[in-house]
């Protein structure tokens, strides 16, 4: 049988409400097509335990559909989960399973579906230790996150199996389609509570002693930039889920004896280093324990506030989430900026720090980096397609477009640069699909090709990709972010924030071309964002952004016309 044919037998089987065993007739229908769901029902039928009789049918499921045998009765630390589902891109998938049927008689068994309710204490002790539980009957799944279940105890989302499995062979991976399911969710009270939590998180930071009291908000703010810097890293799966829990505990549990005075510098050593090694960016430069007053006082009361900052302990402060306890794939940057642009603008009015509008610089950057990049970008396009393999003068098209700068020269935290930086984006992929046939001409046995086989249009168009980094992510937003954006007139604290939102932009671009193991040697993960704020420009680059400035006033004034002409 072939997956469709295999999980429309799930689907009528977990559609009926009762399966009678008739006696054998001529014209009898078997109980099903697929020979595991008959076995299954026959168990049931002679007696066998509804538990096992389940587990040997998913097993059958996993085998047949997703190509892999999972591991039955794991050993977590609260007890045995059902089945562990292996998952190539990080630790396996807990799965608890139920049974869907019972046996009523003899000769015939009833469906009986699971009610979650019954089950979340099992599903919080599985949570302990789990980024996610999928807790199933076979004909509903539900999922279950560590982030958001302490706090409004239910699951965020319930499928059809039958779905939750077309999606785990679409995208080869169970933990990508959870993640994929929960980044669909609706939770339109997100942004009004990141923002309370924002100012809950600096102001108990704010009760403590900084070595420069002047430079207390920058220190606050930086500290919780790391921290959110390596959640979001963790959130897309760079990094192992739970790293920075499981670092903080550990060097708890090494150095409290000795008192938090020697917790603190141990734990923030091996954070900041990890992050400043794997990830460069000025956001791991400072290190967070030159800037604390150093009392055994002040260490113990900062060990306090971020053990409450990080939220290692939900269960016990409900009441407001931790920085660990937030999906950081799901904060997108209209609700992580307008967040951080509002907080700022709270605390320093004074000096004209408002939020701007998405829907304001959305379509101010999208018209300004089309009048500038957009004929550029066709005419590499054309030159590129698999008709024309035209690369010489592909090759000079995209010179003239690496000479494009946008700058903002009134950057407060960078929102602008964001949608401009995702504009450009959008044109380089425009670039790559034009180019993409050349993937096609790889053999189809290992995706190798000996160059001295290659036709000369071929390894041309594999050498340009190669050249730009078409074939790797990670390079061409390093390449997009140094080339293009250019940020005026801006403060430490907003620079700092402005950098971890163009981090934030690069990791939901370049996905897994940032999993640290992947960063091998001296490999460049992020930008330098020196160029972004002006350190390395040349003269003639100084009078090119006079040149985008222009253009991007003509664009907003476009922009806002046609805004008003609506209302």
């Amino acid at each position: 049988m072939n997956a469709a044919e295999i999980l429309d037998a799930l689907r009528a089987l977990t559609a009926r409400e009762r399966v009678d065993f008739l006696p054998l007739a001529p014209d009898t229908q078997p109980l099903s097509p697929y020979p595991p769901i008959v076995k299954y029902l026959h168990d049931l039928k002679n007696g066998s335990k509804p538990e096992s009789a389940a587990e040997d049918l998913l097993t059958a499921l996993c085998k047949d559909l997703l190509g892999f045998q999972p591991t039955r009765q794991v050993s977590l630390q609260e007890g045995f989960v059902d089945f562990m589902l292996p998952d190539p891109m990080g630790l396996p998938l807990p799965l608890e399973l139920k049974p869907l049927f019972k046996r009523d008689a003899a000769d015939s068994v009833w469906r009986h579906p699971a009610t979650p309710k019954q089950h979340f204490a099992q599903v919080k002790k599985y949570l302990r230790d789990n980024e996610y539980v999928v807790l199933t009957d076979l004909q509903t799944a539900w999922f279950f996150g560590a982030r958001d279940f302490y706090f409004e105890n239910a699951p965020f989302a319930e499928v059809p199996f039958a779905d939750f499995l077309i999606r785990s062979r679409e995208t080869r991976s169970v933990l990508d389609a959870v993640r994929r399911i929960e980044d669909t969710v609706e939770n339109p009270e997100l942004e009004e509570q990141f923002f309370a939590d924002l100012k809950i998180w600096y102001n108990e930071f704010d009760k403590v002693q900084w070595k420069q009291p002047e430079l207390a908000a920058e220190s606050i703010i930086l500290l919780i930039n790391k921290l959110i810097f390596a959640r979001t890293i963790e959130d897309y799966g760079l990094v192992q889920y739970r790293f920075t829990q499981d670092e903080y505990a550990r060097f708890t549990k090494l150095w409290e004896p000795k008192g938090a005075h020697r917790v603190i510098p141990k734990f923030l050593a091996v954070f900041e280093e990890f992050f400043d090694e794997y990830y460069d960016t000025e956001i791991f430069s400072a290190r967070i324990w030159d800037r604390l007053e150093q009392s055994p006082a002040n260490l113990q009361k900062f060990s306090e506030k971020l053990n409450f900052v990080l939220g290692v302990n939900p269960w016990d402060q409900a009441f407001s989430r931790g920085i660990v306890h937030y999906n950081y794939r799901r904060i997108d940057e209209d609700i992580f900026g307008k967040s951080y642009e509002m907080f700022l603008a709270s605390n320093r009015k004074d000096e004209g720090i408002y939020y701007t509008p998405a829907g304001i610089t959305g379509p101010m950057a999208d018209s300004l980096v089309n009048s500038l990049a957009g004929k550029i970008v066709d005419d590499i396009c054309a030159a590129v397609g698999s008709q024309k393999c035209d690369f010489a003068a592909a090759d000079k098209l995209m010179a003239q477009l690496a000479e494009i700068r946008v700058a903002d020269t009134a950057c407060g935290s960078g929102g602008f640069l964001i949608k401009v930086l995702r504009a450009f984006w959008r044109h380089y992929r425009r670039i790559e699909a034009a180019s993409a046939w050349v993937a096609k001409m790889l053999k189809p046995d290992n995706g190798e090709m000996f160059l001295a086989e290659l036709p000369p249009n071929v390894e041309a168009a594999l050498d340009f990709r190669r050249r730009h980094g078409f074939d790797n992510r990670r390079v061409l937003a390093i390449k997009t972010v140094e080339q293009h954006l250019r940020c005026r007139n801006i403060g430490t604290i907003e620079r700092n924030v402005a950098t971890l939102r163009l981090c934030r932009a690069i990791i939901g671009f370049a996905g897994q071309d940032l999993q640290y193991q992947k960063l091998v040697g001296r490999t460049k993960a992020l930008p330098d964002f020196a160029n972004v704020f002006g350190q390395n420009e040349t003269d003639n680059q100084k009078r090119r952004l006079a040149v985008n400035h222009n253009d991007y006033c003509r664009a907003g004034n476009r922009v806002l016309k046609d805004i008003s002409s609506r209302y």
